[in-house]
C-alpha cells in the first residue's frame, strides 16, 4: 500500500499553481502595471479574477505564454 505522505504530497505537486499580478512581476522582473496593461488591452498571459476582484494567473498559462514569446522571437542560430 502506498505510503499516505507521498500520495498527498504528489497531490500536491500536481495542483495548478496561481499567482497575482506583484508574484508575476517578481518570476519574471516585468513590472505590475505592464501586466495590467496588457491584461486591459488583451494582451499578455491568460489571467482571470478569482472571487470579486483578485486577478491572478495559472503558472501553466505564463510558462505557455513565455514559450511562444520564445518561438516567436529566436535570434541567432537555428529556429
Amino acid at each position: 500500500m502506498p505510503d499516505r505522505t507521498a500520495l498527498i504530497q504528489t497531490d500536491i505537486e500536481q495542483m495548478e499553481q496561481y499567482l497575482t499580478t506583484k508574484q508575476l512581476s517578481e518570476k519574471t522582473g516585468i513590472p505590475e502595471a505592464t501586466f495590467r496593461y496588457w491584461r486591459h488591452v488583451g494582451e499578455g498571459p491568460e489571467s482571470f479574477v478569482l472571487g470579486k476582484k483578485r486577478v491572478v494567473y495559472k503558472l501553466s498559462k505564463l510558462n505557455e505564454w513565455l514559450a511562444a514569446q520564445e518561438n516567436n522571437n529566436v535570434r541567432g542560430g537555428v529556429a
